[in-house]
């Protein structure tokens, strides 16, 4: 009973904000007067908010709305998925249709057609089927088995593509043994110790990796596709807390909202603050443990402030734009908007440090305002 309290209060934080006036006679108003003394579950709340790595946990919840999670040693999908799909286990196996696939696992092994992208991760990736899309995997080993309908990108140890396969537009591929038989339409772009190309392709550019050592050229395309992993990560990472944690991020929203140069303002100062006092406190060797602790919380909560203002950004086009879409279509906007701001020449640091202050300012003053009220 009382996690189902819980539950509605995070999926609608207002009305518990409100409840001494407007919902008095709401049964939720009953449920918020059951919370005043829980303040230990509300605190446990806030302190969740921040903390990135325990919001991960949501990855492996049974209940799926937007999308279809599936956890386990072993995991095999074995029946059509209309819907995207995020896996996560030692093995997995998706051996029927899906419309796009996020797998990570020791052996990753893509069996029947995916009508749009794939992100695989493992220590074998093993796409055996036609995908629609694009496809983005690392691992050790890399087996490229099926059409890829655009762009392939492709970083592990041994990468091989198999004969008669084809690649839409452009591949880039990094590894130590790369070989390719299949026909790439567009540009095949290969940096490895070792190619072997049998294939086709529009255009065929290779950077040999000397053994001895990295150039520049390679620590920059080693760099290129972490980003992008990275980039991928962040963003699916957003779509799954503004699914489980809508009330959240409108009540950030709000809070963004509000003395929006203020909030800013603050947020610096307390980024600032908060670098320095994490240095202060990492020069004593008692304090080391305690700052690397609070250093990695503090690196959390700014990962996620950037999350919170990309829903904010989203909400706001859509009301100005009077376009009507839904939370994860918000987020999906303000977040594209936003990554793509950061690379303005000279403008993008600063949009950047805008982003993280008012992020982590709107969200301090949300989680105040929340368990100010269910005091």
């Amino acid at each position: 009973m009382q996690k189902a309290i819980l539950s509605s209060s995070l999926l609608h934080p207002n009305r518990i904000c409100n409840a001494p006036g407007r919902y008095k006679s709401d049964p939720v108003y009953i449920d918020y007067l059951l919370l005043k003394s829980r303040n230990k579950a509300v605190i446990g709340m806030w302190f969740t908010k921040l903390i990135l790595f325990l919001i991960l946990a949501i990855l492996f919840s049974p209940q799926a709305l937007a999308l279809q999670t599936f956890s386990g040693d072993s995991i095999s999908i074995d029946a059509p998925v209309a819907d995207d799909i995020i896996a996560a286990g030692d093995a997995i196996s998706i051996n029927a249709p899906v419309d796009s696939a996020i797998a990570a696992g020791g052996t990753v092994s893509i069996n029947a057609p995916v009508k749009g992208d794939v992100l695989a991760l493992g220590g074998q990736v093993y796409v055996n089927s036609d995908v629609g899309g694009k496809v983005v995997a690392a691992g050790g080993t890399v087996h490229l088995g099926g059409d890829v309908g655009t762009n392939l990108v492709a970083a592990g140890q041994r990468i091989k593509l198999l004969p008669g396969r084809n690649v839409g537009r452009d591949a880039y591929i990094a590894g130590q043994d790369v070989s390719s038989a299949a026909n790439i339409n567009g540009t095949l772009q290969v940096s490895a110790t070792r190619f072997n190309n049998t294939g086709t392709a529009g255009e065929v550019k290779f950077h040999k990796v000397e053994d001895q050592g990295r150039s520049e050229d390679d620590l920059k395309a080693g760099y290129s596709i972490f980003s992008l992993l990275y980039l991928l990560g962040y963003f699916v990472l957003g779509l799954i807390l503004v699914r489980y944690l809508p009330g959240v991020f409108r009540e950030v929203d709000e809070e963004a909202r509000r003395s929006t140069l203020f909030k800013t303002l603050l947020g610096f100062v307390m980024i600032v603050a908060g670098f320095i006092a994490i240095l202060l406190l990492a020069v004593s060797i008692i304090g080391f443990p305690a700052a690397l602790i609070l250093g990695l919380l503090f690196f959390a909560a700014l990962l996620l402030s950037g999350s919170l203002i990309s829903f904010s950004l989203g909400s706001w086009i859509n009301q100005k734009a009077k376009l009507k879409r839904g939370d994860l279509a918000s987020f999906a906007i303000g977040f594209v908007i936003l990554n793509a701001l950061f690379y303005l020449p000279l403008l993008g640091w600063l949009i950047k440090l805008i982003s993280m202050s008012l992020g982590l300012a709107s969200l301090i003053y949300a989680s105040r305002r929340l368990a100010a009220v269910c005091r």
